[in-house]
């Protein structure tokens, strides 16, 4: 075989592996990390009787007292890096709590 008929087989070859772990790649790590409209349903509407709500700060999940506080009243320790990725895009787009009961349990549900 000739020097260049082996540089073209081997940049094809090359190129191919690099083709398919790309793809693979793609098809592991999800495109988009928007919330699945059945896994917010439960809290869709709950905003105006919502008592606190469970949003990020500085990489942690926070607990405000209402939707438009820009200071929270607690900050917790769950790192939203560890949270899956529903839960880490629902607390990014704001979990309204209707009572400290459920606040309670939202947060041992995420800490785990």
């Amino acid at each position: 075989m000739g020097l260049k008929l082996r540089i073209a087989l081997m940049t094809c070859l090359v190129a191919a592996a690099a083709f398919t772990a790309a793809e693979a790649f793609r098809s592991i790590v999800p495109e988009k990390t928007a919330i699945p409209e059945e896994v917010y349903a439960r809290f869709r509407g709950r905003e105006e009787d919502a008592e606190y709500f469970l949003r990020p700060c500085q990489g942690y999940v926070a607990v405000y007292g209402s939707q438009r506080e820009k200071e929270p009243v607690s900050v917790t320790d769950i790192e939203l890096a560890n949270l899956r990725s529903a839960d880490r895009a629902m607390v990014q787009k704001g979990i309204p709590v209707a009572d400290q009961r459920e606040l309670l349990s939202l947060l041992e549900d995420l800490g785990s």
